[in-house]
């Protein structure tokens, strides 16, 4: 088993924040029903692909994500910790669409600007301390930083989100104050898999107008523990 910690922080990032451009807001349930032993359900979008899984529900009973099963959304799929006996109602509500704005790489400099904003992850690394001797887990302390990226205004980049106008550098300021709030709002969603959420600057601080890529940047940047993440096991 592989879970990279980006792909967390995206799979979170793009079930609490909503996208101005609407790519992948669309939303679907899928009522499965396990067989003996069975681990993975497969899923498959009304069109598009699956952005993030949002809720599972296994014969009434909502499960919870990161402890009783784990999205792998390049392989649109959920995969349990541990298998069902078969039988069981499998309810799976997930986002959807033909594309995203939250991803675990930077923007490509030759992407139109129908492609922002954006928005990408990048793990900076951290210290690990093992807790206790030779075999023992290893907690990470994981360092992430998140940028965001918006056009100019005369690219058509002009967003109305609850009755405000949002362009540039206004819309990247928004957006980093959105994530510092799902951050502070829902970190339990993280738990067991990433915990003690702690913000390296905050407010976000401005940064230059990014030539390459021709749009306005802003980072947010955070540090949040993990025990054995990062391995594959």
């Amino acid at each position: 088993m592989y879970i990279n910690p980006k792909l967390i922080i995206s799979d979170f990032l793009r079930e609490n924040l909503v996208d101005p451009r609407d790519r992948a807001e669309d939303t679907n349930t899928e009522n499965l029903t396990a067989t003996a032993s069975q681990t993975t359900f497969s899923l498959t979008a009304p069109s598009g692909s699956v952005s993030c899984v949002t809720t599972v529900i296994v014969d009434s009973v909502t499960k919870v994500k990161w402890r009783d099963y784990y999205p792998d959304i390049r392989g649109e799929s959920i995969i349990f910790f541990t298998a069902l006996t078969g039988g069981e109602a499998v309810d799976v509500t997930y986002k959807y669409g033909t594309s995203n704005w939250i991803y675990d790489d930077k923007p490509n400099t030759k992407l139109s600007s129908s492609s922002f904003p954006r928005i990408n992850i990048m793990l900076i690394a951290g210290p690990g301390v093992r807790l206790g001797n030779v075999d023992a887990p290893i907690m990470s302390s994981i360092t992430f930083q998140i940028d965001i990226w918006a056009k100019e205004r005369q690219t058509g980049q002009i967003w109305t989100i609850d009755s405000k106008v949002y362009t540039g550098q206004n819309l990247v300021d928004y957006l980093a104050y959105k994530i510092n709030q799902a951050f502070e709002d829902n970190e339990d969603d993280l738990y067991p898999s990433l915990h003690d959420y702690i913000p390296s600057q905050s407010p976000p601080p401005d940064l230059p107008f990014n030539i390459e890529y021709q749009c306005f940047h802003k980072a947010v940047e955070f540090t949040i523990n993990g025990i054995s993440v990062g391995t594959v096991e």
